[in-house]
C-alpha cells in the first residue's frame, strides 16, 4: 500500500522536476540556430494553430517554446495515465504550458476537445501525431480531422542536435548532449481544406515533418 501511494502521488514529481532542470541546463549549454520562429508567431497570433512534432522530440519542446515564443499558451494532450503524469507535471511547471488530460482509449472525446479549444480559445495545440504509443513516425488521422473542422494552421516543429543520447523507448526519445549545437526548425504553416482526402493530407503532413532536420 505504501509503495502504491508513493508511486502514484510522489514518484511523478521525483521524475518530473529533475527532468525539467536537466532540460533547462542542456538547452542553455547548447548553441542554437532557429528557423521559422517569426512566421510561426505571426501565424499563431492571427489564427487557430496546431504545432506538430514527432514524439521523440518532446523533451526539449517546452524549453524551446517558452524561451523563444512565450506569448502563447501551449496546450498539450497527454494521456491520463501513470506514464503520462511526469510529462504533464513538466508541461504545467512552465507558465506557458497547459495540459489537457484525456484517457488514451477515448480518442473521439479527445478529438472533440481539441476542435473546441481550437475554435474557442487562443491556445496553440501541441500534437505528437505518432503518440502516445506509436508506431514511431506514423501519422494518426486525428490531426487532419481537427485541422479540417477548425480551420487551424498546422506548423511542423522539429529540432536536431549535433550530439545526443537516444533512449531505449518505443519512440527512441532524443536528448541533446551538453554543449552540442541545436538546429531548431518551424516549417511553413499548412492549412488543409475539407475537400482534401485524408490519406493525401497525412502524406503532406508527414513529408513536412520529414523535410525538417530529422536525420536522427
Amino acid at each position: 500500500m505504501a509503495w502504491s501511494t508513493f508511486r502514484k502521488k510522489w514518484l511523478p514529481y521525483l521524475i518530473a522536476y529533475p527532468a525539467k532542470w536537466a532540460m533547462s541546463f542542456l538547452y542553455l549549454s547548447c548553441s542554437k540556430s532557429i528557423r521559422g520562429m517569426e512566421t510561426f508567431v505571426k501565424t499563431a497570433t492571427h489564427n487557430p494553430c496546431i504545432l506538430m512534432l514527432w514524439h521523440n522530440r518532446l523533451a526539449m519542446a517546452p524549453e524551446i517554446l517558452s524561451r523563444n515564443a512565450p506569448g502563447f499558451i501551449y496546450a498539450a494532450f497527454i494521456s491520463n495515465s501513470r506514464d503520462g503524469e511526469p510529462l504533464a507535471l513538466v508541461v504545467e511547471s512552465y507558465a506557458v504550458g497547459r495540459v489537457l488530460r484525456v484517457p488514451h482509449n477515448l480518442r473521439h472525446a479527445a478529438l472533440n476537445t481539441m476542435i473546441h479549444h481550437l475554435k474557442e480559445k487562443r491556445e496553440v495545440i501541441v500534437i505528437t501525431p505518432d503518440g502516445p504509443r506509436g508506431p514511431k513516425y506514423e501519422m494518426k488521422p486525428g490531426i487532419v480531422l481537427a485541422a479540417q473542422e477548425s480551420g487551424a494552421y498546422i506548423v511542423p516543429f522539429s529540432w536536431k542536435a549535433s550530439k545526443y543520447w537516444q533512449l531505449k523507448t518505443w519512440d527512441g526519445m532524443l536528448i541533446p548532449k551538453p554543449f552540442s549545437h541545436l538546429e531548431i526548425t518551424l516549417g511553413t504553416p499548412i492549412q488543409i481544406n475539407k475537400e482534401m482526402p485524408q490519406e493525401e493530407a497525412l502524406s503532406l503532413l508527414k513529408a513536412s515533418l520529414n523535410s525538417s532536420p530529422l536525420s536522427q
